[in-house]
């Protein structure tokens, strides 16, 4: 990264950045009237505007996520964002962009500034008719020690990689909410183009398109029997040339078929419990295809209005992050959320999940645990101030993959 923006990142300070978008804000038009708890907004044309900043100090033991000579450092964020929301209550529309930078103390290297814009747009075209279309586009990182860098590629290069992300998506549903069934159709395509260190990473461009039909059928007490085909092409832009002048490619299709429930509050709890069968089919007949069970399960109970404890469970088949032709994971998660009054809450989590590396030669597999403790304090309704501790652990059957970390941080969020 440039001298430049290191200057940039080092002279940040939240007060400049909140006092600048306060400005910009007024001069924007007349503040809307907030609830508690929310961001006031700022009318412009039909958009309501809310400016807000993030900003996270902390304190990481394991930067590079090692097993051994581990650095640390204190990390600094600065997060400042703005949405407009525009909704008649038949159609709505929203725009967003989001700047995150990112300043090492110990490692200037690995300094970063991320943007992020996305717009969404829905029409309710009639009853049983409803369309809805998003776009983002991201320019963005992947820290060193992750992905196609982590445990013994981590110093592979001096700097993180950095990537360029377009996604584009639409959903369209027939059927109301008085129909006995609903069709949804969901069209999805991803574009994922790194910018740097090509010479390792022209390979891992790629494009990802995605076709899903799910079928719900109203079975009584707001809840709903859901039929779910989707089909995914993924379709790698460079593939590499091997020894015997073959193409080497990672080029797949992945199907899933699901069934499965939803239902709304019923009651102290919420869901969606999803069962089936996966297959992801490669192009080159010398990597092994896959086929297996398959499920989805986030179940949210509520005993108290102020208290919620959420389940996740799930199975997945990521790309390769540079080991075998791809990832078989399993996931695991618990998430309470409790508010303790007006302004305290807290946050307690933990994952657990079973990284396989299906087609590895050295049959990588990793087990990855994380448990954290997030505390906030509403000190006005503008603005929020929070702590979190955060533990990280890799527990890999492949030398130098292990590590250990412990993250401390402190959080301010401020808004109009």
């Amino acid at each position: 990264m440039s001298d430049r923006s290191n200057f940039c990142l080092s002279s940040f300070s939240s007060n400049s950045l909140i006092c600048s978008f306060a400005l910009v804000s007024l001069s924007f038009g007349c503040f809307s009237v907030a609830k508690a708890g929310e961001p006031a907004t700022v009318d412009v044309g039909i958009f309501k505007v809310a400016p807000i900043v993030m900003s996270d100090q902390e304190y990481n033991d394991n930067i590079f996520s090692q097993e051994s000579d581990e650095k640390n450092s204190w990390v600094s964020v600065i997060s400042p964002s703005v949405q407009a929301k525009a909704d008649n209550g038949v159609h709505a529309y929203s725009l967003g962009y989001q700047l995150e930078a990112g300043y090492y103390e110990n490692s200037t290297d690995d300094n970063y500034i991320d943007h992020h814009l996305d717009a969404d747009a829905e029409w309710e075209l009639n009853q049983r008719h409803k369309l809805a279309v998003n776009a983002g586009y991201s320019a963005t990182h992947e820290d060193r020690g992750t992905g196609f860098s982590q445990g013994t590629a981590t110093f592979n290069n001096d700097s993180p990689d950095e990537f360029q992300e377009i996604n584009l998506g639409a959903n369209y549903t027939f059927g109301g909410i008085r129909t006995k069934g609903r069709l949804v159709t969901a069209l999805e395509y991803l574009d994922v183009r790194f910018t740097n260190h090509r010479g390792q990473t022209r390979g891992r461009d790629r494009e990802d398109i995605k076709l899903a039909e799910t079928f719900y059928w109203d079975i009584g007490g707001s809840t709903d029997a859901l039929f779910e085909l989707a089909y995914t092409n993924v379709d790698y832009k460079n593939d590499p040339t091997s020894v015997s002048g073959s193409t080497d490619t990672l080029d797949n299709e992945l199907v899933k078929a699901l069934v499965g429930v939803t239902w709304l509050a019923t009651g102290k709890t919420e869901g969606t419990v999803k069962f089936g069968y996966a297959e992801k089919n490669f192009d080159d007949s010398d990597r092994d295809d896959f086929s297996g069970f398959d499920w989805s399960v986030a179940v949210k109970w509520s005993p108290k209005a102020y208290s919620s404890l959420t389940i996740n469970t799930g199975r997945r088949q990521d790309e390769s992050n540079g080991s075998g032709d791809f990832i078989d994971g399993q996931d695991f998660g618990l998430v309470w959320k409790h508010a303790w009054s007006d302004r305290f809450n807290t946050q307690l989590s933990t994952n657990y999940s079973i990284e396989d590396y299906k087609g590895d030669v050295n049959k990588q597999e990793d087990d990855l645990l994380d448990y954290s403790l997030r505390v906030n304090y509403e000190m006005r309704r503008w603005l929020t101030l929070g702590t979190s501790f955060t533990y990280e652990e890799r527990d890999s059957n492949q030398e130098g993959e292990d590590f250990t970390r412990n993250i401390v941080a402190l959080h301010i969020e401020a808004s109009l």
